[in-house]
């Protein structure tokens, strides 16, 4: 647990270093979503992320869906999320705390580290990470954030994209896999649809979509009705596409958004390179980055965060 005047954070080491809550202490309201039919336990590799998901933030690597690439089986939502990891008590000072999590996958030559950092005052959240190919031929990849949030009908998403592919759909309300549109104005049944906006469960919607294009590296997702939310902010370079995985009852009854900054797209690893949008580590290479978790108060959407987590509605 990490915790200050503002925030606390619980984080299970043991369950992939899943970010299992993150609490915004004025509302005394964690944001993040949780599955209200399966509680936390240890995962066992290989098996089917949705019948052990609880909720609550996962690292997803090498690939999302089953990929099978260069004579291996990768399974759904890669290999980090049902791994234990190791950790230890980076910095407990009076400025803040650190956790530092690390751990190698099974089948691709990765070793991931993960330092959380909380200051001692402020509703910030920062977040390392470094990735090391630490085999001897290179290492393709997509990675991903996989934060999933509660939501209620009338909630929004702010994503600084231009444009949309749809990746996902159950039922196609807004057209098949592969179609394209302006972000965030949809072509619905009843008209253009405004995706950002959250519809009861009652929709049964299940929607996938890749937002691309981006102006800048932030989401935001807030309540307008009580002019609260939650923001990442994410270096555009490396995470230069969002995926708004979007569950408005339209998958096992439940009604939760994950907005999810990816390395790279479609989420299966061997289309991923098939269409150039991968990325790749020569042996030895590591790459690094710095995201950042804000909650927020005062707006009813929002126009930017910066990379202090200053919210701009």
């Amino acid at each position: 647990v990490l915790e200050n005047e503002h925030l606390r954070l619980v984080v299970l080491p043991e369950t992939g270093a899943k970010i299992h809550a993150l609490i915004d202490k004025k509302r005394d309201h964690d944001v993040l979503w949780h599955n209200p039919r399966l509680e936390p336990r240890r995962p066992v590799f290989g098996q089917n992320f949705d019948d052990w998901w609880s909720g609550g933030w996962d690292e997803v690597f090498p690939t999302c869906d089953v990929s099978t690439y260069q004579g291996e089986t990768y399974p759904y939502l890669g290999e980090l999320w049902s791994l234990p990891w190791a950790w230890e008590i980076a910095a407990d000072g009076s400025e803040g705390v650190s956790l530092h999590l690390s751990r190698t996958t099974v089948i691709a030559t990765a070793r991931m580290e993960r330092w959380i950092s909380l200051a001692s005052d402020g509703p910030v959240v920062r977040l390392r990470h470094r990735l090391t190919n630490v085999g001897v031929q290179p290492m393709d990849f997509v990675w991903g954030f996989h934060p999933c949030f509660a939501v209620e009908p009338g909630f929004r998403m702010d994503v600084p994209g231009r444009q949309a592919v749809i990746g996902h759909t159950a039922t196609a309300p807004f057209g098949p896999v592969g179609a394209t549109y302006r972000w965030p104005e949809a072509p619905g049944p009843d008209g253009p649809h405004d995706m950002r906006v959250v519809p009861p469960a009652s929709r049964g919607w299940c929607e996938g979509h890749y937002v691309t294009d981006l102006e800048a590296g932030w989401v935001a997702l807030t309540d307008p009705t009580r002019e609260a939310g939650v923001g990442l902010v994410f270096p555009r370079e490396i995470f230069p596409v969002v995926w708004c995985w979007m569950v408005y009852g339209g998958w096992r009854g439940h009604h939760h958004v994950a907005l999810e900054p990816w390395t790279g797209w479609p989420h299966q690893l061997e289309r991923a390179v098939a269409a150039g949008r991968h990325r790749t580590l020569a042996p030895g290479e590591r790459l690094e980055c710095e995201t950042v978790a804000v909650l927020y108060h005062g707006v009813r959407s929002v126009s930017g965060i910066d990379g202090d987590g200053q919210v701009r509605g």
